[in-house]
């Protein structure tokens, strides 16, 4: 039997979500099943952001070019908190024993401003980690490491006009072997330019077939797209997060769809302000297919994703003696003080991006806690 039997962290939120600037508490839990002698118990709180990505070049003079690979990265520390809570790791300090039982350890620490929000992505992430040690003398150490999510605040009020209607038109003629037929246009409206997990997103469309061939399909999709920058070169990832996809528009005829909405899942925001290495922007993109000959048509419209929704889009509850809000869950979201209830509760999802282990390569083998880790984002249930 070991020694250790449970070695793990647990946080005083159970959700473990934290705003920036925010004070985090929780604990360390240590299970001994017979006496384990330590020098110390120490906690190491991580917020960093890391890219990496190889690609294949041909090296050397032409006649004898082999294959190699290089390396891509960048690193961003946001800060690396260390503390001793039990014991000294002073080489002379005094040896401690733990009897059988169980021990817990209380840590607390506070999150500076203006952190990026936890993102995982193909290439790169924004994470924060707490790992609990027990060093032993001249000996391995135990090792427990979990992650948690930080929510770097995305305003949509402080954007500009962004609660305006915005839209796009594009015309495109078609050639048709030595003749040049009609002309296809496209729009693509939407009532504002930012949104919030929760969401549905209001799209307007209108396709209008001039040309002498039939429009086989259309479709409107929801785009992420995700820089990563490394010293030298930057990659870029897009990821589709959702496409709805329309019937055919018969020649000489006109096609309008308002009666779909595209739902915003639990994602990142716009931006992943704070963070220099990665960005990230959403847009929505109406694509028509003709058919024949090959025939591209797109109609692009970027949105901003933030944490904090529009107040022109927070319907107010009247207040009734007989009608509490609270009774039903809900809850203000204005960062002000106020007595106010809107229709909207707050609550918080997993990203829709999945999850990750947390692993790394200087972790040992036998590590404890819980590895996997997806990021948790805001998200808005809105109510009639």
């Amino acid at each position: 039997m070991p020694k250790l039997a449970r070695f793990y962290i647990n946080f005083g939120n159970p959700v473990a979500i934290y705003y920036a600037g925010q004070n985090v508490q929780g604990y360390l839990n240590v299970e001994v099943d017979k006496p384990l002698n330590l020098q110390c118990i120490r906690v190491y709180v991580k917020g960093e952001a890391f890219v990496h990505w190889t690609d294949q070049r041909m090296r050397g003079p032409a006649p004898l070019r082999t294959p190699g690979t290089r390396h891509h990265s960048a690193h961003e520390e946001y800060f690396d908190f260390t503390t001793t809570i039990l014991g000294n790791n002073e080489n002379d300090a005094p040896k401690l024993t733990l009897l059988r039982g169980n021990y817990c350890y209380p840590f607390q620490f506070q999150l500076p401003q203006n952190l990026p929000s936890s993102f995982e992505g193909e290439y790169g992430h924004v994470r924060y980690t707490i790992k609990g040690t027990i060093e032993k003398p001249k000996r391995f150490s135990h090792v427990t490491k979990t992650a948690f999510s930080v929510i770097g605040p995305l305003d949509l009020n402080t954007f500009p006009q962004i609660d305006s209607p915005t839209g796009m038109t594009l015309t495109k003629n078609l050639c048709c072997l030595c003749c040049t037929s009609g002309p296809i246009s496209a729009f693509l409206s939407l009532p504002r330019r930012g949104f919030v997990p929760g969401d549905i997103i209001p799209v307007t469309i209108e396709i209008e077939n001039l040309s002498s061939r039939k429009i086989a399909s259309s479709s409107i999709t929801l785009t992420m797209t995700t820089n990563f920058h490394s010293s030298d070169e930057s990659r870029t990832v897009s990821t589709q997060i959702d496409k709805i996809i329309h019937g055919s528009v018969p020649r000489g005829t006109t096609s309008t769809w308002a009666d779909q909405g595209i739902p915003l899942p639990a994602l990142p925001p716009s931006f992943l302000f704070g963070c220099n290495i990665i960005d990230i922007q959403y847009k929505l993109e109406l694509r028509v297919d003709a058919v024949g000959p090959s025939f591209e048509m797109y109609v692009p419209l970027e949105i901003i994703v933030g944490t904090v929704p529009l107040r022109s889009t927070m319907r107010p509850i009247p207040h009734s003696p007989r009608h509490d809000s609270r009774s039903r869950g809900q809850r203000s979201t204005s960062s002000h003080a106020s007595s106010e209830q809107y229709a909207v509760s707050l609550t918080y999802m997993e990203s829709r991006l999945g999850g990750v282990c947390i692993k790394e390569e200087d972790d040992p083998e036998d590590m404890k806690g819980d590895h996997h880790f997806s990021p948790v984002y805001p998200y808005y249930i809105w109510t009639d």
